[in-house]
């Protein structure tokens, strides 16, 4: 019923948005009205969950940009409706403050906090202007002969270009988060086409669907124009419009449809090869377990206890669940080993790693006495976060920037090498750590790889809020269906969960609480196309 009543309020606005620009009102409009659709857009997000709003919260945005007579208000425009956009979809980032844990003052922490979330939102935000140039220009230079489905395809994909790959990019701090396709991580049926073109193709229809629209508006209100003069509607144009439209009503339709003979197909049944596995939700305080101060022996007595009470063929416990230099461990090493000796069983567990050049890295351990007496095999994470886990520009930033990535066992972390699969008794394990998750090559080239089951250990107890444990969730989701494995969360504060291949999220736990989450999964061998050929 609400999300009814929002996509009304929605559409009376944008009604409201196209009248403003027809009849050229002040500036000022113009700004908080777009401010607002960005916002609005924003609502589609994990968390919010008005996935509906996504088919349509870019009309605004493709309005100004087609509208817009100079490159100057396109850009400046399109600016503001990303930065809206991405403001409010990592609201969960403010929620960092304090980081008194960390050393720094209450002001200290407010000014860092800030200027991270402003500086993340504005960065994010330019991927929205460098695709509203080049679409100004497209359209700049089509003719009346080429306005139509073509130029829909190509402006579709120059947005899967930017945000699903140039965003992606390390080289230019790229944390592709925000993106338009994890709004519909519960509509399961259509998004199981991912399999085949992964998630940028749900991308992909979306940003088609909201084109056609807002072609259709533009012409239907005869907003286009030369000066203060209107410029009259193209013989012709409505039926090319209407041809538009129908092909991508069939193309949506074809992916629901297809989709959900594909849901039924890969649902898991469970039968003899099925194996339980225990998710350990520790909930330990990051300052136990990145902090100037690490807390190893709560570590160990809080996680001795959730192993006791429960049995399974595997535990999983979160990243940095051993706050210790593990190689540099003995006392550790036999810990774990014993823990585990004991029940017959194999662990995964996050930890930290000096490697072969003396580098310290993030990283996740597994000991299998069940394969071998001494079997240990370990993952480095490959995709660190800025600030959170290296300070980039280092040499360029005060010192007081660099606390962050700074802890008891060093100052940062270091890039893993890529490995091979972690193994244990029953399957082979792709595993990925944090917000590696949002990397879908990462998790694509595993499975490439042969693993049987996919893996996140992840630790958001820097965070209260429960966005970022939601959103976290939609990145799972996706990762399943893109490679038809049972996708596992094994998160400090939650949300942990258990997600099957066909997307859907069999079981979650409680954040912010301690405990274990128990449930079966199969180990999976089909190698899905995009496995193979994704990019």
């Amino acid at each position: 019923m609400w999300l009814c009543t929002v996509s009304n309020i929605f559409t009376l606005l944008f009604s409201f948005f196209e009248y403003n620009i027809l009849m050229l009102l002040n500036p000022v409009t113009k700004v908080l009205l777009i401010c607002f659709c960005g916002f609005l857009l924003s609502l589609s997000a994990p968390g919010y969950d008005l996935w509906l709003l996504a088919w349509i919260g870019l009309v605004p945005l493709f309005i100004v940009i087609y509208t817009s007579k100079d490159i100057k208000s396109c850009v400046f425009l399109s600016f503001l409706f990303g930065f809206s956009y991405n403001i409010s979809y990592g609201n969960w980032f403010f929620s960092i403050h304090p980081l008194t844990w960390m050393g720094f003052s209450i002001n200290q922490s407010l000014c860092l906090t800030m200027f991270l979330y402003t500086f993340s939102a504005s960065l994010a935000s330019l991927y929205f202007v460098l695709f509203s140039i080049c679409t100004f220009y497209i359209k700049k230079l089509s003719t009346k002969y080429n306005k139509g489905i073509q130029n829909t395809f190509l402006i579709s994909i120059i947005w899967i270009i930017i945000f699903n790959k140039l965003q992606s990019s390390k080289y230019i701090l790229g944390t592709p988060w925000t993106l338009i396709e994890y709004s519909q991580y519960k509509n399961l049926f259509l998004i199981q086409i991912s399999e085949y073109f992964g998630s940028t193709f749900i991308s992909f229809l979306i940003v088609l669907v909201n084109l056609i629209i807002s072609n259709f508006l533009i012409w239907l209100f005869n907003i286009q124009k030369i000066g203060n003069r209107l410029i009259p509607k193209e013989p012709g144009y409505l039926e090319e419009l209407i041809g538009s439209s129908l092909i991508v009503i069939i193309i949506v339709s074809a992916s629901f449809f297809y989709g959900v003979f594909l849901y039924k197909q890969n649902e898991p049944v469970f039968s003899s090869e099925s194996k339980t596995i225990c998710l350990l939700q520790g909930n330990l305080p990051a300052k136990h377990t990145r902090g100037p101060t690490l807390d190893l022996l709560a570590a160990k007595n809080t996680y001795s206890k959730l192993t006791n009470k429960n049995n399974a063929s595997l535990f999983i416990a979160p990243e940095g669940s051993i706050p210790t230099v593990y190689n540099a461990d003995r006392l550790t090493q036999t810990w774990v080993e014993e823990l585990v000796k004991n029940k017959k069983t194999d662990i995964i567990g996050g930890t930290y790693f000096v490697n072969e050049n003396y580098m310290l890295t993030n990283s996740a351990i597994v000991y299998s006495p069940i394969l071998s007496m001494n079997h240990l095999s370990r993952y480095e994470k490959e995709r660190l976060v800025p600030f959170g886990e290296y300070t980039p520009l280092s040499f360029l930033l005060p010192n007081f920037l660099k606390k962050l990535a700074t802890s008891a066992i060093g100052k940062g972390f270091s890039e893993g090498k890529e490995k091979g699969l972690l193994e244990v008794s029953f399957c082979k394990v792709g595993l990925n750590i944090c917000f590696e998750s949002i990397y879908p090559a990462i998790v694509r080239k595993q499975a490439f790889k042969g693993a049987n089951l996919l893996v996140n250990i992840s630790d958001l107890s820097w965070y209260s809020s429960n966005f970022l444990k939601q959103q976290f969730l939609a990145f799972g989701v996706f990762r399943a269906i893109e490679n038809r494995k049972h996708f596992i969360i094994a998160s400090n504060s939650g949300i942990s969960a258990f997600i099957d291949p066909t997307g859907k999220i069999k079981s979650q736990s409680i954040p912010n609480n301690q405990g274990v989450l128990i449930d079966w999964i199969n180990p999976l061998y089909k190698t899905t196309f995009y496995s193979k050929y994704g990019w």
